[in-house]
């Protein structure tokens, strides 16, 4: 048997499951030089789960519970279950809209931070039982289960560790609820291929309550109940990437170091996932011991995860939609697309619709791989047999190598005819030799010399990279320019992306009073920089930082004459100070009298999602707003504002 055979019966039964190859971590030594770390980190290897989690690119999200009902991100869990009524849910709808669009495997969320569960749970009222849903029968996660197994989706489960509802949330006694919980979702509704562990309110500084969780017991009996169910999220198998925009990291390393000896691994002390050089061996260097842990990066197809009447608006743009896809699953990672569904339970025609329309755009792009059969030459550095077809064979996993100690090589590609390319997948074989290559360049030949058209860092399972403009071209070179120990090669794909529609990013569609009709005071805030006038300068790209002084701080806004008013925005800035959090807001028409505030509330999951707040209200022939910060999420009441504005009826 040749060579490539032997490695495609072997991946064969890899990726059918019957090898259960488990991942293989490195423990570092005490001080250990950066030539250990390099080549140590090449020994890191990734379990079949994830092999299979990397190559299905993208998961889908489902957001529906109190949330839902109450225009919340986050609840309290003092909701009432008899406000859960979707009354018009049809679970098969949600699951072909996600298949329709390509996608394999959809996360509901089975219970969220406020501790409602969709299902009826027996170790808890707070769920469907006790709500008028299908007359208090309902199981909405048999449901979705029962659709997922119709359209051949995978059933992934979404359980909050951080329960704002149960009492024992906070003591040892939790872990023994939670673990019941999870023994529910895993013994009734047939095999669960991912489970979510979000890492929301699992530390006191969200939750208010040091919650001692025992991760290991936790995930040992997922593992015991269903031995192949990934663990996401605060949990060893898969990380977030650090945004819920969909945006990722050009250089993203599969290979991350912890400090956690534990087989199954939940928080992580010190490991910040947004940072942009996790994985580089000054990082590692740091570390105790080295793991596969590869990203994801989640996207709500509206500014939030659950429905609001207000965000209908909001819906990301295709052009928005593509960039995120190239941007995580481009780049090494994959993406989580969210839908919400409303109060009926149905999915807004115009969600469902541009989640279509992104995943065929995808589609079509992949239909044609203009690398199949071409013939790919090894130039310099390579070791071994080099046959053209192992790397355009459309699996990573047979492949060329270099020697331990190069880390340069090249190769040259002749497709069989010219074509019209702005897509280049490169992808390593990571199931034998892990990630190691550290940047690569790709040239094109223009009849007369080679003329470099893109230049990257890391590849890992996959690097997608978009052409800043198509080339038409039957030849190609691929440089790899710098490695750790040597470079692997698995496979290479290219494709053509189609224009798309001419449209810009869909804005909030509203009356927005002008920047210049507004002037704003401070009220208990100390300016730490610029000119309040930046807080309504109408450039959302602005920032402005506070600090507040003490007792109630106010911004208070003065309009030019009496308006009628819908509402307040708020522009929180990514990475500044920290965001406003909780707040109140009042009207008067003589900045004196204000009496009870018109809308109060919280601005939830604002850390991971910081984009524009609105804060609808109904108030007339008013000419002074008090926007009240009543908390802030710094913990050191300082904060950054880049805008904050109002909607006229």
């Amino acid at each position: 048997m040749k060579k490539k055979q032997i490695w495609t019966v072997i991946f064969s039964l890899l990726w059918g499951g019957l090898t259960a190859q488990e991942a293989i971590s490195v423990v570092l030594p005490e001080n250990p030089s950066k030539e250990e770390v390099i080549r140590l980190a090449t020994e890191v290897r990734p379990s079949y789960r994830q092999l299979d989690y990397q190559q299905r690119e993208m998961l889908g999200f489902i957001h529906i519970g109190m949330n839902t009902f109450t225009g919340m991100e986050w609840g309290t869990g003092k909701e009432s279950p008899s406000l859960f009524n979707p009354s018009q849910l049809n679970a098969g709808e949600w699951v072909r809209i996600f298949k329709e669009a390509g996608i394999t495997g959809i996360i509901l969320v089975a219970k969220h931070h406020d501790g409602f569960c969709v299902w009826p749970s027996k170790y808890t009222s707070h769920t469907v039982a006790h709500s008028p849903w299908r007359e208090g029968k309902g199981d909405l996660v048999r449901e979705v289960a029962e659709a997922c197994r119709e359209y051949d989706v995978k059933l992934c489960l979404y359980l909050s560790p951080w329960d704002m509802h149960e009492k024992t949330y906070g003591t040892e006694a939790y872990n023994d609820y939670y673990i019941r919980q999870l023994e529910e979702l895993l013994t009734e509704y047939g095999p669960v291929y991912l489970l979510w562990f979000d890492g929301a309110g699992t530390t006191s500084d969200v939750s208010g309550r040091e919650m001692p969780f025992d991760w290991e017991r936790i995930f040992g009996r997922a593992r015991e109940l269903q031995p192949g169910v990934i663990l996401s999220g605060n949990a060893p198998d898969i990380r977030w990437v650090g945004n819920e925009k969909g945006k990722g990291r050009e250089t993203e390393w599969c290979v991350q170091g912890i400090d956690n000896n534990e087989r199954l691994f939940g928080s992580l002390p010190g490991y910040d996932p947004t940072l942009s050089d996790l994985g580089s061996i000054d990082d590692l260097m740091k570390r105790k011991r080295l793991v596969w842990y590869p990203s994801r990066g989640g996207l709500p197809l509206r500014k939030g995860w659950f429905y609001n009447e207000r965000d209908d608006n909001t819906i990301k743009s295709l052009s928005y939609l593509v960039n995120s896809y190239f941007e995580t699953v481009g780049q090494n990672s994959n993406l989580l697309p969210n839908l919400s569904p409303g109060p009926t339970g149905q999915i807004p025609e115009k969600d469902g619709r541009r989640l279509i329309q992104f995943g065929e755009i995808i589609s079509r792009m992949k239909r044609t791989d203009y690398a199949k059969g071409a013939v790919v030459t090894a130039i310099a550095g390579w070791e071994g047999e080099t046959p053209s077809d192992v790397i355009t064979d459309n699996t990573p996993f047979t492949s060329w190598h270099t020697a331990d100690g190069t880390t340069l090589a090249v190769a040259e590609v002749q497709l069989r005819k010219p074509a019209l390319i702005n897509v280049i997948k490169l992808q390593e074989n990571v199931c034998d030799f892990g990630q190691r290559v550290e940047r690569f360049a790709i040239d094109v030949w223009n009849g007369k010399d080679w003329k470099e058209v893109i230049q990257s860092t890391t590849i890992g399972f996959r690097k997608m990279l978009r052409l800043p403009e198509p080339v038409l071209a039957d030849r190609f070179r691929i440089r790899f320019m710098d490695a750790r120990v040597s470079v692997s090669w698995g496979n290479l794909s290219m494709y053509y992306l189609e224009q798309l529609p001419g449209e810009e990013e869909e804005r909030q569609k509203r009356n927005a009073v002008p920047s210049a009709c507004i002037r704003i005071k401070l009220d208990g805030i100390t300016s730490l920089s610029g000119n309040e006038k930046t807080l309504s300068d109408g450039d959302v790209h602005s920032r402005w930082d506070g600090e507040i002084e003490k007792g109630l701080a106010a911004f208070i806004l003065k309009l030019d004459s009496p308006r009628d008013l819908s509402g307040f925005s708020y522009y929180p800035v990514e990475n500044g100070l920290g965001h406003i959090e909780n707040y109140s807001v009042r009207v008067s028409t003589d900045g004196k009298h204000w009496g009870r505030p018109v809308v109060s509330g919280r601005f939830g999951n604002i850390t991971n999602n910081p984009v524009e707040q609105i804060v609808l209200f109904d108030a007339d022939h008013v000419l002074y707003v008090k926007f009240e910060i009543l908390s802030t999420t710094s913990g050191t009441k300082k904060f950054s504002i880049a805008e904050c504005g109002l909607l006229e009826k």
